[in-house]
Order: C-alpha cells, then structure tokens, then sequence
C-alpha cells in the first residue's frame, strides 16, 4: 500500500468573477516549440539528486507516448502540444524527484493581474504540482515563494489528461517583475507519480494604466493631463464609473493615431497612466477617451 504524508497548504477560494474580466497580455499555449525548445525566457533546473532529462519538463506532441510510460499518450489543453513531465523524471538508482520548470521573466505587474493556467496529472498514482512566484524575477532557489499546491489523488484512471483551470490573483505582488515556476516534486517515485501536463499559461490584466484609489467614481471623467505644456513625459488621469471597454488615444493635429495609451476591458475605478512623447515633435496633440456611451478629448502641448 502507498502512504504518503502531504501537508498542503490551502489557499482561500478565489471568486472567479471579475478576475478573468481583464486583457490577456501574454498567452503561451507551446504550439511553436517542441522537445529541444522552450518559449523566451522559460528554463527548467533540479534540485537533490540529477533527474532524467529525458522525462523531465518538455513540450511534446499529443498523441506521443509519455516518457516511462508504456500505454500512455501525452495529452494537450484543446491544442496539439502541452509542457509534460513524467515520474521517470527520478534519475535511475533514485526514488526522488525534483524537477522545476520556470517561466520568463515579466515586467512589473498591473494591479488587477492574474495568472491563469490549465493542467491535468495523476491517474493510477497519485501526483503533485507546486505553484510558486520569484517577486524579484531571480531564478535562486531561495527567490521562490509558495503559491499553491495541485494534488491528483491516485487510484483513479478515468482523470488521465482531464485538464482543469487554475487561476491565481497576483493583485498582492502589484509591481513587482516576477517569474514563476512548476515544481514536480514526488518524494518516491517507485510508488508515486505518473504525468503532468501543463498548458494554456496566461497573465491577464489591465498594462500601462494603473488604479489609484479603491473607490467607484460616479461618471466618467477624462481630466486635464499634467504637467501642461510637457517635456517629455505626462500624467493623464481618468474615471470610470462602470465595468466596460475603455479606449485611450493620442493624436496629432493631422487626427492620425500616435499612440494607445490602454484599449480594453477596464473594471470601474479611478486610473492614471503615462504619455511619453519623446519619440515625437514639437507641438498640440489631443488625447481621447472613448467608452460604450462616453467620448471626450482634450488638448496637450508637447515642448522641447
């Protein structure tokens, strides 16, 4: 009989309405790569003991077998290709395994990001997944802080390559410039784990404006921008009453777009972002903000 001793630390149930509201500013779904690839910025490291690079973390086709796995496909999240690891990952003449995947560095966080994330593991054997973020965007060991633990109870094969959703509100790590890693990490591989397949990772949240206060403003407002006349930077602040689309734009006085200051679904609250002008000319802009029932622009002067 298998005994396995976890202690799991359960985080609180996150209300998924509103957090999957936001823009998706980077989704990556491993179509492009294969077994000797991985996305920009992602990288895979061990700790303890050497471990099986041929079962470690890897893209791999659906449909292929999985590696120590006879009679088993890889399986994918609606895709052709998923991030896979085996228990085969414990390296021959050892029963552990601790093999972390890591993502890219990300630049600093929106104040309503998320990290969202499909994944499937476990079927005969029990499996494990930890969640983990680096604030600082270091890759140590030590920069690594607990997020969350995935668990797929064994003795189950009908859950084989059954994908489910994760979703984790960052909004605590506001600003800072993260990576995140997947630690697969069974104690005794010759009683436990089986497969892991990972998928669909995506941050969501609203880049370039940032939320100032926590309450709802009554209307919409689009306020002067300061300072005004400006050199070459500028604060423009804006209001919205209501969840929606919310478009901000800079023009020149030919009514040709310079720059989208945000384009997408935006929460209600009060917001301001920054207009850097110091790739343009001299002279009057105009900045609009655009919603489902509100439109104003206002006038700016750009001097150098």
């Amino acid at each position: 009989m298998k005994k396995v001793i976890f202690t799991i630390l359960l985080l609180a149930l996150l209300p998924l309405s509103g957090l999957l509201s936001q823009p998706v500013y980077y989704s990556e779904g491993f179509e492009a790569y294969d077994s000797t690839q991985f996305p920009a910025g992602w990288l895979t490291k061990y700790r303890g003991a050497p471990i099986n690079d041929y079962a470690n973390w890897k893209v791999r086709d659906s449909g292929t077998y999985v590696p120590g796995l006879a009679t088993r496909l890889v399986k994918a999240y609606q895709s052709k290709r998923s991030m896979t690891v085996s228990w085969r990952v414990a390296d021959t003449g050892t029963a552990a395994a601790d093999a972390w995947l890591i993502t890219k560095k990300f630049s600093a966080l929106p104040n309503d990001a998320v990290l969202t994330f499909y994944a499937a593991g476990g079927s005969v054997y029990l499996d494990s997944m930890q969640v983990f973020i680096s604030p600082t965007g270091d890759t140590a060991y030590t920069s690594f802080q607990y997020l969350q633990t995935l668990v797929w109870p064994g003795g189950n094969s009908g859950n084989y390559g059954v994908f489910e959703q994760t979703i984790i509100d960052l909004a605590a790590y506001h600003g800072n410039t993260p990576r995140f890693a997947f630690r697969y990490c069974t104690g005794d591989c010759n009683a436990d784990g089986y497969a892991v397949f990972l998928d669909k990772f995506e941050m969501l949240g609203t880049v370039g404006i940032n939320q100032i206060g926590t309450n709802i403003p009554k209307k919409f407002a689009l306020n002067q921008n300061y300072p005004n006349p400006f050199n070459p930077v500028t604060k423009i602040k804006f209001d919205v009453p209501k969840n929606g689309n919310v478009t901000l734009e800079v023009f020149n006085n030919l009514g040709q777009v310079v720059s989208t200051l945000h384009n997408g679904y935006t929460n209600a609250g009060y917001y301001e972002t920054s207009f850097d002008g110091s790739k343009l000319t001299s002279g009057i802009y105009f900045y609009r903000m655009t919603s489902n029932d509100f439109t104003e622009t206002k006038k700016m002067i750009l001097v150098k």
